[in-house]
């Protein structure tokens, strides 16, 4: 997803890659030094200071003639590092505005997450109630999550991989692809139990283990990666201040 982001008045070509934002080095650059060919000082910065490539990849981004090409983009963290090496009176204040536009997407990943988690446990809620008229008490409810998880997770303890305690629920921290694929496969369960009448905590299990390995092999195909590999997040409960916190990380 590509945009044109604004600062005083002045386009920067931007992307969103793997969850953050990526920006077009040669339009930071133009910014910085008002050059008329911010390109070429790109490249005689970059020949020169061999360092700054390697905060640097190679993303598709519009031209002026509206073809895509693949040119030198760098997050917030790269670009703090390139600003150091072009003098400019404009350097502090784009600072600033990259923090600005790097504590919205740390919110918009928050927020995003949260309301992952919210569905999943509103679906959860739906399925209990329906189980809980077809033999499987809150504790047998328990025991059928934790088999959905075992079917999802290949087995793996995700308390030892997260480094949780045991009280604590996986759930708070999984991201949130993850957070989508247990609501769906549990949305999945609980139509297929209504549909086939299911009762009993054994049928009702085998159901939700069946439904959480098709979403195991759904990410295992579309995304080349074992849900068991997907790292922990933070805590869930500490991001309903809405990314404060990480905000203020961002600017110190």
């Amino acid at each position: 997803m590509s945009e044109i982001k604004l600062f005083e008045s002045k386009e920067i070509r931007s992307t969103l890659h793997e969850g953050e934002w990526f920006f077009a080095v040669a339009d930071v650059v133009g910014v910085l030094t008002e050059s008329v060919n911010s390109g070429d000082y790109w490249r005689t910065l970059k020949h020169r200071e061999h360092q700054l490539v390697t905060n640097c990849h190679k993303l598709k981004m519009p031209a002026s003639n509206g073809r895509m090409y693949k040119i030198d983009c760098a997050n917030k963290e790269g670009l703090l590092r390139i600003i150091q090496s072009v003098p400019s009176p404009k350097a502090e204040p784009f600072k600033k505005w990259l923090t600005n536009v790097g504590s919205k997407v740390l919110d918009e990943k928050a927020n995003k997450r949260l309301a992952a988690h919210r569905k999943l446990k509103e679906t959860q809620n739906r399925f209990l109630d329906n189980v809980k008229n077809r033999g499987v008490d809150e504790e047998g409810f328990v025991r059928v999550i934790k088999a959905g998880d075992d079917a999802l997770f290949n087995e793996s303890d995700m308390h030892e991989k997260y480094e949780l305690d045991k009280e604590e629920n996986i759930d708070d921290y999984m991201h949130e692809y993850l957070l989508r694929g247990k609501d769906f496969a549990t949305a999945m369960t609980h139509f297929n139990v209504h549909q086939a009448d299911l009762q009993g905590e054994e049928d009702i299990t085998d159901e939700h283990k069946a439904s959480n390995k098709q979403i195991r092999e759904t990410i295992q195909k579309s995304s080349k990666i074992n849900p068991e590999d997907i790292k922990a997040q933070k805590n869930i409960n500490k991001l309903k201040g809405g990314g404060n916190q990480d905000k203020k990380k961002l600017e110190e």
